[in-house]
């Protein structure tokens, strides 16, 4: 070959093989990024204010969404089946980490891996068998507490003390809601109150539990939090204030949009602050010693 053709050849070599070892490069760069499953029941726009929250938290940890971290993102849409089935994906796919903020999520998580960690902003992780104890998790299962309601019952009673016959929205298949109900009796029968349990397990169910509200005379209302009633927190206050019944919620975002009032913690701020347990597990911190967080609870 002469060596005029042979620089040329080379020449067009130099130019053609960074074209495609940079094609590639993407590719492999994304498959070694940490990779995150997040779980969420309502997709956005609903979520959005979550969403964005948590990727917040993630910024203010250092990492960026398709820089240094990859997140998955599931929308379930309070379909039991589709929550297994993005669990099992995410599980099989190898993620490195699972966010389930709320009970049935984490609860879906843990049942299929007791090696990935699970990040999570549930009301109370050691009342339904996630963690041991809060100093010290001792499962795969770590983050946040968003609290218990025992308080909500008594902030309602004084907010409406002509009432005397209170309803609790409630899903009995919830583990938590089940934990709920008996310290909700004992704070009503101090107070000489009549709780009536009212059954909600899907959006379906919301028209006609406030039917039944209406038909038994129901003078104020305890909504326990889960995903339906925080995916359809707009249509329980509206339907609230329509047959008159003052309520009490869980979260922020539902004495904001309309809500009597809340007592709880800021699920947004939960959400960013569960990132720092996204990057502490990331970093190499065991989720089995990672204590649960209590924020403070407030009154919105």
């Amino acid at each position: 070959m002469k060596r005029r053709e042979f620089i040329t050849l080379l020449g067009g070599a130099a130019v053609a093989w960074p074209d495609e070892i940079l094609a590639q490069q993407p590719d492999r760069m994304l498959k070694k990024l940490p990779r995150i499953g997040f779980l969420a029941s309502a997709p956005p726009p609903l979520t959005q204010p979550l969403l964005d929250a948590f990727d917040r938290g993630l910024r203010e940890q250092g990492y960026v969404e398709g820089r240094n971290i990859l997140v998955e993102r599931r929308f379930w849409k309070d379909d039991q089946a589709q929550l297994s089935k993005f669990v099992a994906e995410f599980v099989a796919t190898g993620v490195d980490l699972i966010v389930a903020p709320t009970t049935p999520e984490a609860l879906a998580a843990k049942s299929v891996t007791s090696t990935i960690p699970i990040v999570t902003a549930t009301a109370d992780p050691v009342a339904v068998g996630l963690a041991a104890s809060f100093a010290r998790p001792g499962s795969n299962v770590t983050g946040l507490t968003a609290g218990r309601v025992s308080k909500n019952l008594s902030l309602l009673a004084e907010a409406v003390p002509e009432a005397s016959r209170f309803a609790v929205l409630m899903d009995p298949g919830n583990p938590l809601h089940a934990q709920f109900l008996p310290e909700l009796d004992n704070i009503a029968a101090q107070r000489h109150l009549e709780i009536v349990p009212v059954v909600k397990r899907s959006v379906d169910d919301i028209g006609p539990a406030f039917a039944t509200m209406a038909a038994k005379g129901i003078q104020a209302l305890v909504v326990l939090s889960d995903p339906v009633t925080f995916a359809n927190r707009r249509r329980i206050i509206e339907l609230a204030a329509q047959n008159r019944i003052p309520a009490v919620y869980s979260w922020r975002e539902e004495a904001v949009e309309g809500g009597l009032l809340a007592y709880g913690a800021d699920i947004a701020d939960l959400l960013r602050r569960s990132a720092t347990y996204v990057a502490k597990l990331l970093q190499g911190a065991k989720a089995a010693e990672l204590r649960l967080s209590r924020p403070s609870a407030s009154i919105w």
